[in-house]
């Protein structure tokens, strides 16, 4: 017979164990979750796509990466399930010994192709390329120059390194060159093509001109801008002409492409050596033939119907035109994330709450992710959102900005 499920007891917790249980952060979440106003880990019960079933409900999803709703296509659904018969479940090993699929070197192969690079790299997780990529690259001597809104994945990549990280201001490419001219180490400058809180894009032109004369590495994460940005959808280095000169790109295959994964892409050479060098590679098991499979169809999608792109950045374009006509004033940006600012934290997760009680899902942006008093509503486009869900959701983000008192430049009234 099972035993009952119980706690250890009868003991007090090791001091490590007792300092993670005393953290600030799991009070507040525990608070968050006794006064129902957590946001976070809310259960899923459906395939995501712009209706969605979240804790028994069907909800208006704009809070979901599956910008061109490759996730719920039959074409990438039957490519993992193929995949799945052919190769199995998993590899149960890494790419170094036995994991190492010929489906792995066909996406690949595609991905190089698809940015017209000559080398490309795949990871189990977008995270895990950057993380694999910065602590690959760096020393304990070097720099790494970063912006103030740079994803964590690289900022642990930096730490694992052990490298100096240097922050500059947010897409401020003067900052950066004002720093680092004055700084001989070598190092490198990582910046976003579109930011995952603000939806902003990176002046790539600019920032490659200032790498180029600080003699910087440019690494450009496209982990939002893969599927969204460019007339093909390679992302903010197509459409700033950039493609062929950053040292290296990273994605993700877990937003335009439906999937799971990460990859690194360059030249070929420094590809090869990475493949030897980044332990996050190494020493991690290989993908799933599923998630390998449906982000190689994706791709496929993508490159045989870069037209995608445009419907939604259609989309988009509805949805900004609906804010500001309502009179609130979304951050600028052509990106498919859309956020519009709050303010305070609590305001913030009370516009989210407010939100949630009409249907809709957004994601509520508060401190640390954003400066404090920043909190922002980030709202997500599918291409596959109808025109009239996107007005709906502008009529009830103006609903609750009138409800909250919050002013249409997104600064809080309602006392935190």
């Amino acid at each position: 017979m099972t035993r009952p499920e119980q706690d250890t007891a009868g003991r007090a917790p090791a001091p490590v164990i007792q300092r993670l249980l005393g953290d600030p952060r799991v009070a507040q979440a525990r608070l968050g979750k006794r006064i129902g106003r957590l946001p976070y880990f809310t259960r899923v019960e459906s395939a995501t796509g712009p209706i969605t079933r979240m804790e028994g409900r069907d909800i208006l999803n704009f809070g979901s990466n599956n910008y061109l709703g490759l996730a719920n296509d039959p074409r990438v659904i039957a490519a993992a399930q193929e995949a799945t018969a052919r190769w199995g479940a998993g590899v149960t090993g890494s790419r170094l010994l036995n994991g190492n699929l010929a489906l792995h070197e066909e996406l690949e192969d595609a991905l190089r192709r698809f940015y017209g690079r000559t080398g490309a790299m795949v990871f189990s997780t977008g995270y895990g390329a950057n993380l694999g990529l910065m602590s690959s690259l760096l020393g304990r001597n070097d720099r790494a120059w970063v912006d103030e809104e740079m994803h964590a994945s690289v900022l642990d990549g930096v730490w694992l390194a052990r490298a100096t990280m240097k922050r500059f201001g947010h897409n401020d490419p003067e900052h950066l060159l004002a720093q680092a001219k004055e700084d001989t180490a070598s190092g490198l400058c990582v910046v976003e093509g579109v930011y995952s809180m603000r939806g902003d894009r990176a002046p790539l032109r600019r920032f490659l001109e200032v790498c180029r004369e600080t003699r910087l590495a440019l690494v450009v994460d496209e982990a939002h801008g893969l599927g969204t940005v460019g007339a093909r959808g390679l992302g903010t280095v197509e459409e700033d002409g950039v493609v062929q000169d950053a040292d290296f790109i990273t994605i993700t295959f877990s937003k335009s492409l439906g999937s799971c994964g990460g990859a690194i892409i360059g030249d070929k050479d420094q590809i090869e050596a990475l493949r030897v060098l980044t332990r996050p590679f190494l020493f991690t098991a290989a993908n799933t033939p599923a998630s390998v499979a449906a982000a190689l169809a994706a791709l496929r999608i993508l490159h045989e119907d870069p037209g995608l792109v445009a419907q939604l950045k259609e989309r988009v374009r509805t949805l900004r035109e609906a804010l500001v006509a309502r009179g609130l004033r979304p951050i600028p940006s052509d990106g498919p994330i859309v956020s519009v600012e709050v303010g305070a934290d609590f305001d913030t997760l009370q516009a989210w709450r407010l939100l949630w009680n009409r249907g809709i899902y957004a994601n509520p942006v508060i401190h640390p992710a954003v400066p404090a008093g920043h909190g922002l509503l980030r709202l997500s486009v599918m291409r596959t959102h109808e025109e009239q869900m996107v007005r709906t959701v502008a009529d009830a983000c103006a609903d609750v900005f009138s409800d909250l008192q919050l002013s249409h430049e997104g600064r809080g009234k309602v006392a935190s």
